[in-house]
C-alpha cells in the first residue's frame, strides 16, 4: 500500500487508511442497541458495570462523535446538597449527571426547517445508577420526537453515542 507523502492532508489520509484496517474489527461496529426500556417521557438504556468505567466510555462515545460537552448537571450531589432543604427522606440516585452537548450541522439543520427547533439544542443523555441497583447503570435520553422528521437524525445521533457506549 502506498501511502502519502508528508505534506498538507497526508497524516488525516493516513489516519483514514489505517482506521479502516482497524475499525471494522471493532465490537461497536457490529453491535446492535438493545431495545430501550420506555418509562415516562425517557427512553433508558441498562448496562452492568462501574458507573465512572460507563461515564468514561459515554464521554469517550460522545467526543467519538467530534462532539463537546458543554455542560455536566452534577444531579445526584445536588439533589444530596438540597435533601434538608426540599425534605427529601431519601437518595433515589447513587450516581447521577447529564450530559449535555450539541452538532452544529444538526442543529442548523433542524433551525432551518423551523426556527423555534433551537429549543432541542442541546441534547442530553442522562447516566445514573438507583441506590437500590447501583451495579447497574442506567444510560436515559428523552422519547424521540418522531413526529418531527427533522428529529430523527438527533435521535439516530443520540442512539449511536449509546451504542458507542455500550459496545466497549
Amino acid at each position: 500500500m502506498n501511502l502519502p507523502k508528508p505534506g498538507k492532508g497526508a497524516f488525516f489520509l493516513t489516519a483514514l487508511l489505517l482506521s479502516t484496517l482497524v475499525l471494522p474489527a471493532s465490537p461497536g461496529w457490529t453491535q446492535t442497541l438493545p431495545k430501550p426500556e420506555v418509562v415516562g417521557s425517557s427512553w433508558v438504556y441498562k448496562t452492568q458495570g462501574l458507573y465512572h468505567n460507563v461515564r468514561d466510555d459515554l464521554v469517550q462515545a460522545i467526543q467519538d462523535e467530534g462532539l463537546v460537552i458543554s455542560y455536566t448537571a452534577h444531579l445526584a450531589s445536588m439533589l444530596r446538597r438540597t435533601a434538608d432543604a426540599t425534605g427529601a427522606k431519601k437518595q433515589v440516585y447513587e450516581n447521577a449527571e447529564s450530559l449535555l452537548f450539541c452538532s452544529a450541522e444538526l442543529t442548523y439543520e433542524l433551525t432551518l426547517s423551523n426556527p423555534h427547533n433551537i429549543t432541542l439544542c442541546p441534547y442530553s443523555i442522562s447516566i445514573y445508577t438507583l441506590s437500590e441497583t447501583p451495579d447497574t447503570v442506567n444510560l436515559s435520553i428523552r422519547a424521540p420526537e418522531l413526529e418531527q422528521a427533522d428529529y430523527a437524525a438527533v435521535h439516530q445521533l443520540l442512539e449511536q453515542i449509546i451504542a458507542g457506549t455500550l459496545s466497549w
